[in-house]
């Protein structure tokens, strides 16, 4: 993804948000972002931002540009793969940090 400098891993780490950064998570996708279109339509359009993972990874929020996206679901992309570097169970808490 050259707008954001990064050579993702294949796929995405989920996280779930929820309590109050809930309402901060919402003003961040209210932002302007950086947009990124598809190269291959099977795909959709997304506004991306930068991001610091738990302090050490630098990578990017995904906010795919689709209705009925669930309005708390956060997707990041890393060059490496997230879950595996940072040892992550299922309901562990990941802080992330907007450049």
């Amino acid at each position: 993804m050259a707008k954001l400098t990064i050579e993702a891993y294949p796929g995405t780490l989920n996280l779930e948000i929820e309590g109050d950064d809930l309402q901060t998570f919402e003003s961040l996708k209210a932002g302007q972002g950086i947009e990124i279109t598809p190269e291959k339509p099977a795909f959709c359009s997304a506004k991306c931002y930068p991001v610091l993972i738990a302090g050490r990874i630098k990578g990017a929020i995904v906010f795919p540009l689709v209705q009925d996206y669930p309005e708390n679901k956060m997707e990041l992309i890393a060059p490496v793969h997230v879950r595996e570097t940072l040892s992550l169970d299922a309901g562990d808490l990941v802080e992330v940090e907007i450049l």
